[in-house]
């Protein structure tokens, strides 16, 4: 009869029941320093959803408690809906945003919050350059984004922090936590999907949307 243990699930979202499909354990000791430590590798099948994965367990006796690892790597939050999407007939430029998207999404899953800032002030940067022009600094660009239209004064304001907070990734060892790089991540997406999605629903939305008859 098969094990049962909790484990964290990418695709059903947090820790589930898993069946241990197959586990094999290796114990190490360094008899010159007198440490030693236990390596458990688990295949896993979530039974919410039939995922596979692989977790690691390693024990050291230098240190308290056990690491965990899993491959592929734990994500804290899923990529959007409309992700999905976003990859049919792009441009060149559509295409680089998805591509450092992506980029971004594996610096999260692979704990990597300094790189995740970075990409989000990178991605943020080429799409007000790509759509009102470099003007110079970010302050202009960012002006320009907003008198445009593509943003209103509140978002505006949002995205001033964003790329500040990017700046101290890269300059001033800014190191963001989970939820620092959970609103950065939230509010670059909505900008993404206002800029290039949002226009293309409410196009295909107006045509199904009844006129109104004439009075």
């Amino acid at each position: 009869m098969s094990t049962s243990v909790r484990a964290h699930c990418n695709e059903c979202g947090g820790d589930r029941n898993h069946c241990v499909v197959h586990s094999e354990t290796s114990e190490w000791s360094e008899d010159d320093y007198d440490i030693s430590g236990t390596d458990i590798y688990e295949m896993l099948r979530c039974l919410g959803c039939d995922n596979i994965k692989l977790r690691h367990r390693s024990l050291f006796s230098e240190e308290e408690g056990e690491r965990v690892q899993y491959f592929p790597p734990s994500i804290f939050r899923t990529s959007p809906v409309w992700m999905n999407a976003f990859h049919f007939g792009l441009n060149k430029e559509e295409k680089f945003v998805h591509e450092l998207l992506l980029e971004i999404y594996s610096a999260l899953q692979n704990n990597q919050p300094r790189l995740a800032a970075m990409g989000v002030r990178a991605l943020l940067e080429h799409v007000m350059i790509a759509k009102v022009g470099d003007q110079g600094t970010f302050a202009k660009n960012l002006e320009l984004f907003e008198s445009k239209g593509f943003v209103s004064r509140i978002q505006r304001e949002y995205l001033e922090t964003l790329l500040q907070a990017g700046h101290a990734a890269m300059h001033r060892a800014y190191k963001p936590s989970q939820p620092d790089l959970i609103t950065l991540v939230d509010i670059a997406e909505s900008i993404i999907e206002i800029v290039y999605l949002q226009g293309v629903s409410v196009e295909i939305l107006k045509k199904r949307v009844p006129e109104r008859g004439a009075k």
